[in-house]
């Protein structure tokens, strides 16, 4: 059983006890990077106790990667009933979210986790988290209902509008992002209707 798992299987969660230890990581690990983030830390600025944390995270990284995934959960709210619309709704929502505080802590956890063993074995331990499994079963839904070929690959339809939106994000100047904001639906049309029509056309 992984960590993630026997964490799930055990006492009931209080919401809003995570809720307020997931912010007091996040705001911990935006102003002080990895080296600076602690239970102890965490455990001061959320009045919750050091073991209480300890129940409910047994590392830091554990809690870093809780705390950085929760915010993507929004993608599980996704469901238009057409997979074109899901998809779109999906790549305008990431790409604003991209942009935030909240959303450059996911890439930063993603640079820190290449340099620390921990976080790469904290991603490793809930690889399909809760917005990826939203993505694809996204996807899956719109196979059944025929939008696309029964053989498509879901991961490959999620990586293409996933990634062109990160890349497109990561790539724009930061004083250039205000203004990109402004033309997001129609860039993610357009990354939305290449990717299905490459797709259907194989």
């Amino acid at each position: 059983m992984t960590r993630a798992a026997a964490r799930r299987s055990g006492r009931p969660r209080d919401p809003h006890v995570d809720r307020r230890a997931l912010a007091a990581a996040r705001d911990v690990y935006a102003e002080r990077g990895w080296s600076g983030l602690s239970l102890q830390e965490v455990a001061r600025r959320s009045s919750i106790g050091k073991g209480s944390l300890y129940l409910r995270w047994p590392t830091k990284a554990a809690l870093l990667v809780a705390a950085v995934r929760d915010r993507a959960r929004f993608v599980a709210d996704i469901d238009t009933g057409d997979l074109r619309s899901d998809l779109i709704t999906f790549g305008e929502s990431w790409m604003r979210f991209a942009t935030t505080a909240e959303g450059r802590l996911t890439e930063r956890m993603i640079a820190d986790a290449h340099r620390v063993p921990e976080i790469r074995a904290a991603l490793a331990d809930d690889a399909y988290p809760d917005h990826v499994r939203a993505t694809r079963a996204m996807i899956r839904r719109g196979i059944a209902r025929g939008e696309l070929p029964p053989a498509t690959s879901v991961a490959l339809v999620a990586d293409l509008v996933a990634g062109a939106v990160r890349n497109h994000v990561a790539a724009t100047p930061e004083h250039l992002l205000e203004r990109s904001a402004e033309h997001v639906h129609d860039y993610v049309v357009t990354i939305v209707d290449t990717v299905l029509a490459g797709i259907r056309a194989r």
